[in-house]
């Protein structure tokens, strides 16, 4: 499979150098003039340097703002056969399409920073026809980087962009308050931070295990009476955390919506 990238950053690079090793793509160009080194793609400066226009994906990985400039740019026959994936916030597949001039299928995907450590989840939608072998492909092709998933409508990436999409901020505000409170009851702010990041990864472990519920992994820990119970209690008078968090990613979704009308 030939893959061309549009924009090779932290997270073009992660899928694509992660879909090489993957052995799912066989040759991957990727045009950003930044020219990242220690990448396995081959990385050109623009699009008057593309030596083929034959490509299977053309996944685009740059700022929203800069959405229909840069697709509008690339040579028509490159749409002949290619499905276009754009990993860009607030984009629609409309405008998607209207940039690309109808000539290709397209998908939206909404990956989240830990693809960079193979632990990401992305969600994926396509208004557009597209087969069930080529819809395989695709959530294989980001499985190999986590979790990947396709939603039934496009409404729901804005529900997925709040949730795992913003989400890896989310644990990391909650860390960061948590070693702060650990320096506050008289740790070393290394030690502290170690500590809350390292339970962190420990929690999420056990979340991901089979059957896991994060009740009953809760409770698990809450003995009657006893010090996490007394945490717990905070956490939970008047539902003040849960509350919090629906407030919370209610708002990164209306502002998802907000940006997908600005465009």
């Amino acid at each position: 499979m030939n893959v061309l990238f549009i924009g090779y950053g932290k997270m073009g690079g992660a899928l694509g150098d992660a879909w090489l090793a993957s052995g799912w793509v066989k040759q991957l160009v990727a045009i950003d003039p930044g020219l990242p080194q220690g990448t396995q793609a081959q990385v050109i400066a623009g699009v008057s340097q593309l030596q083929q226009t034959r490509f299977d994906l053309v996944v685009v990985a740059v700022k929203p703002a800069m959405a229909r400039q840069v697709i509008e740019s690339l040579p028509v026959g490159l749409w002949t056969e290619a499905v276009l994936i754009s990993v860009m916030a607030g984009v629609s597949c409309e405008e998607l399409v209207r940039a690309s001039g109808g000539r290709a299928p397209v998908v939206r995907a909404m990956p989240n920073t830990p693809v960079m450590v193979n632990k990401g989840c992305t969600g994926l939608f396509s208004d557009t026809l597209l087969d069930e072998s080529r819809r395989d492909l695709i959530r294989n092709l980001f499985a190999a980087v986590g979790v990947a998933v396709w939603v039934d409508s496009e409404e729901q990436m804005h529900a997925i962009t709040a949730l795992s999409g913003s989400g890896p901020a989310y644990y990391h505000l909650f860390s960061e308050a948590l070693a702060e409170a650990g320096v506050r009851l008289g740790l070393p702010p290394e030690l502290s931070a170690a500590l809350a990041a390292n339970t962190a990864l420990g929690a999420a472990t056990l979340q991901c295990e089979p059957d896991a519920e994060f009740e009953q992994l809760r409770l698990a820990v809450t003995s009657p009476n006893g010090t996490t119970a007394a945490a717990i209690g905070v956490f939970e008078a008047h539902q003040a955390l849960r509350q919090l968090v629906v407030d919370a990613t209610e708002a990164a979704r209306q502002r998802s919506i907000e940006l997908s009308h600005a465009g």
